[in-house]
């Protein structure tokens, strides 16, 4: 007999999306008159901040779940991938193996820290990886090579640090670990730039997690293209964007003006890369 197979909707399945999925409840966010509503920001910030209260539960993801074969079936029944051993594809095998072992890393990297809050959390994974990060009413970056001020972090209140400026100094983040820098609500500098791995997926799920957000900087991400800025509509109080054309596109160009004339406050500093790209298909 074939092995069917079969799917099924909990009610905690159905709760989760509810919770962690619920779209965001502001209307007209696109025109003038909400940049220039206080009220509109105000409940726009306030929603975020439900958000906040209710700690993020990631779903489950069932589809890494292993199901296994029937009794009796020595092979399974499933289409391999190419990263599997038994195809043969040895360097596509140990690449999915390496890819696997970063991913568990930066997981548990991640884990030891988030007892400390969002913030500290935050700061104290993008410090691990290489990149810096400065906290509200204090000066100074502080990096990988400062360790006096990472075991201050530590040790003391951690209510009293906000993360305002945030510089992954192009590590190349996954994007199942974006969470890792969410509910950051005051921060207003976000660097991704140089980062391989940022493309229009990330920014559309960026653009409705900062509503204090006043600079973002993408350039030098190759897969960043006016799909993805389309989505920074959402950022009421975003008044910096650096982006790169890397194609020399029109619609590029054009994409970024049109996000300008959505928001008033915005400036587009669009840089042209060095060398000539041809457009992916």
């Amino acid at each position: 007999m074939l092995y069917h197979r079969y799917s099924r909707i909990l009610f905690k399945q159905i709760s989760d999306y509810k919770t962690v999925y619920n779209p965001l409840k502001v209307n007209e966010i696109i025109r003038y008159k909400f940049y220039d509503n206080y009220e509109a920001i105000t409940y726009f910030i306030k929603y975020l901040r439900k958000r906040e209260i209710n700690a993020r539960s990631e779903p489950k993801s069932y589809y890494k779940v292993k199901r296994k074969s029937p009794r009796g079936t020595f092979m399974r029944n499933e289409a391999p991938n190419t990263y599997d051993f038994f195809t043969f594809h040895f360097y596509e095998w140990w690449k999915r193996k390496k890819d696997n072992f970063y991913e568990y890393i930066e997981n548990e990297t991640y884990q030891k820290y988030v007892k400390f809050g969002p913030n500290l959390a935050a700061a104290l994974f993008i410090i691990q990886m290489d990149g810096k990060v400065r906290f509200k009413n204090h000066d100074e970056w502080i990096n990988k090579s400062k360790k006096d001020e990472i075991f201050k972090l530590l040790n003391k209140d951690n209510a009293n640090y906000i993360l305002e400026e945030l510089d992954l100094n192009g590590y190349p983040i996954r994007y199942e670990h974006l969470h890792f820098i969410f509910n950051l609500y005051y921060l207003k500098s976000l660097s991704l730039r140089g980062c391989k791995s940022v493309n229009d997926w990330y920014l559309d799920k960026l653009s409705a997690e900062y509503p204090m957000l006043e600079k973002l900087d993408v350039s030098e991400c190759k897969n960043v293209t006016e799909r993805g800025i389309e989505a920074l509509y959402r950022m009421p109080n975003l008044k910096t964007l650096i982006v790169t054309n890397f194609y020399g596109s029109a619609a590029f160009d054009l994409t970024c003006f049109m996000l300008e004339d959505v928001n008033p406050y915005l400036t587009c500093q669009i840089q042209q890369s060095k060398y000539k790209h041809l457009p992916s298909t």
